[in-house]
């Protein structure tokens, strides 16, 4: 039998002594939605400080005016800024090593005495491939998102014919060379005392011992934002099970934010795990949603809307300055959270 005391999930009919604020941020269909005027961006906020600049005067093609006067400048009219994309540079280098030879040597002994220039070892062992060549590649597969073989056509078209599979192996061999930087990022990283933690499903589609449709994962470890030492490690796994969890968590003994997967729970005692807030939002956000048929604000999730707000409105603060500021403003809201699921139906 239900209890009369408690509340429904989704009620909206709790109240507290105090109110939290400003509201959601979503808009109820019901509700009229103030207009807000939309900023232009500025010239100066569309284009970076960094980006080099290049300044053109035109001048006039006759220095005389209309009655055969010489013209003395005197100044510059501004007409407008502009930003000119030139594409990537694509040459042929050939790399020579200069040979020498001792005169001196050679009329004691007979024998001639050659030397010759040291060029700087290849990134791949007899391969065209350079390390400008190879980062284009990565930042088009793995930034850009664009696959192999639609690169093959824009390298066909600026001069260079290359295959899907050599392609692969250069990645395959740079893979390896970078290896040891790779594994002391990890080292590094669990050292730290706080991390932040999840994992993606990725579609692999040719991997030995497994059906193309499987799902693999890219699992990422991160510092937090404010880590004076930051670093963002991807790992790949074939599964999600809590034993690879165990594998890249190793020697970790801090503070793990992560979502409420079963297969951290095998981690270590010594990792403390805490949530997420964003998950907490999201289930009532979609509660409010699918049950009403409309988007309407319930209680916990104004409450947690605000706290959102608030984290917002501080995030420039220092970490101490935060801190007050969720000691006097936050945890009033959370304990208000915490009454209203106390009193919720299950």
């Amino acid at each position: 039998m239900e209890n009369p005391g408690q509340l429904s999930l989704l009620d909206n009919s709790f109240t507290e002594p105090e109110q939290t604020g400003n509201q959601s941020e979503e808009i109820s269909e019901t509700q009229t939605a103030v207009p807000v005027k939309r900023h232009h961006r500025t010239r100066s906020e569309i284009i970076s400080e960094g980006l080099p600049v290049e300044e053109t005067t035109i001048k006039r093609e006759d220095d005389h005016c209309e009655h055969g006067h010489q013209l003395i400048p005197i100044g510059k009219h501004f007409v407008r800024k502009v930003i000119h994309m030139i594409p990537g540079k694509l040459f042929v280098e050939i790399i020579n090593e200069e040979t020498y030879k001792c005169v001196d040597c050679e009329k004691l002994d007979g024998c001639s005495h050659l030397y010759h220039g040291k060029a700087p070892q290849a990134l791949i062992a007899h391969s065209i491939a350079t390390p400008s060549l190879i980062a284009e590649i990565l930042n088009q597969k793995y930034v850009l998102g664009t696959p192999i073989y639609r690169q093959l056509k824009e390298w066909q078209r600026a001069g260079v014919l290359l295959s899907e599979t050599t392609i692969t192996n250069w990645i395959i061999k740079c893979a390896a060379i970078v290896k040891p930087l790779y594994d002391l990022l990890h080292q590094r990283l669990i050292e730290q005392r706080f991390l932040q933690g999840d994992e993606t499903p990725y579609e692999v589609l040719r991997e030995p011992n497994k059906p193309a449709r499987s799902k693999s994962y890219i699992w990422v470890i991160r510092s937090i934002s404010r880590s004076d030492k930051p670093i963002v490690y991807y790992v790949y796994g074939d599964t999600r099970s809590g034993r690879f969890a165990q594998k890249i968590y190793q020697n970790f003994t801090g503070v793990l934010q992560c979502d409420g997967y079963a297969g951290y729970n095998l981690l270590i005692d010594s990792i403390t795990r805490i949530g997420c807030w964003a998950h907490v939002r999201r289930k009532f956000y979609d509660d409010a949603n699918k049950v009403r048929g409309h988007f309407k604000e319930t209680r916990p999730l104004a409450i947690l809307n605000e706290m959102f707000r608030l984290e917002k409105q501080w995030s420039k603060l220092s970490s101490s300055e935060r801190l007050d500021r969720r000691s006097k403003s936050l945890k009033p809201l959370i304990d208000s959270f915490w009454q209203w699921c106390d009193q919720a139906e299950a």
